[in-house]
């Protein structure tokens, strides 16, 4: 079996690691629990939780995200007159209403986008709390009761952008984000992986869902390990 310290393979009748000294939890116990590095817990053999402190002020993930959904849902009706222009007046005709539209539109979305975060930023005081649960089928990325009515409130204002750039899929899509209180990723049906350290995120992409794994410093190696261990071997793997 592996060590849940240093991930290095112990005899399984081993009571300490024979690598790092670590004791040894086995498959079973379940009455054991073994805190592995600052906030993960062992709840068992092979079954990991911990909770993670998200800042809205310090990492910019949630932010990051909903733009990406605002840029691709303004993209779609500046493309569509672009077309129509195109086929009735020309190129340069048909590029300036591109421009124009994306640049207005990026302009008002940036502002109603930034209030809204503020704003709810505000509404959380600053602070997100989310609970990991990890075992070698998958992870589970759950928020927390007491701050699941402002979760949906999030969720709704990405529903609100993708409607008022016209994008229905944008906005179908925040509504069902704001009715979820957890998300799982199976490891084999990861597609891709990207690890941004900096801002102690782990993205994982399905096929048709992303999620998204929080770690502190102190427990990032760990679980990017343990993540990637897991994962099919030929999937995509993007670090910066």
């Amino acid at each position: 079996m592996l060590c849940a310290k240093c991930g290095k393979e112990t005899p399984d009748d081993s009571k300490f690691c024979q690598h790092c000294g670590s004791d040894i939890v086995f498959p079973g116990d379940r009455k054991s629990e073994t805190k592995i590095d600052k906030g993960i817990i062992q709840s068992s053999a092979d079954n990991y939780n911990w909770i993670y402190e998200f800042s809205f002020w310090k990492n910019p993930v949630v932010l990051i995200a909903t733009y990406k959904i605002v840029l691709l849902s303004l993209l779609a009706p500046a493309l569509l007159m672009f077309f129509l222009t195109l086929n009735d007046d020309g190129i340069t005709p048909a590029l300036k209403i591109f421009i124009s539209i994306m640049g207005y539109g990026v302009i008002l979305m940036t502002v109603l986008l930034i209030m809204g975060y503020l704003l709810i930023g505000l509404l959380y005081g600053g602070k997100y709390y989310v609970l990991f649960e990890m075992n070698d089928k998958g992870i589970n990325h759950v928020q927390l009761d007491k701050q699941f009515k402002k979760a949906q409130a999030l969720g709704f204002l990405t529903a609100l952008l993708g409607a008022a750039s016209g994008n229905v899929a944008a906005g179908g899509a925040g509504t069902l984000g704001a009715a979820k209180k957890s998300l799982y990723t199976g490891f084999k049906n990861v597609k891709s992986v990207k690890i941004h350290p900096r801002r102690n995120t782990i993205y994982l992409k399905e096929s048709f869902t992303h999620n998204q794994v929080y770690a502190e410093r102190e427990d990032f190696q760990f679980v990017k390990r343990y993540i990637l261990d897991h994962c099919p071997k030929n999937i995509k793997i993007v670090e910066k």
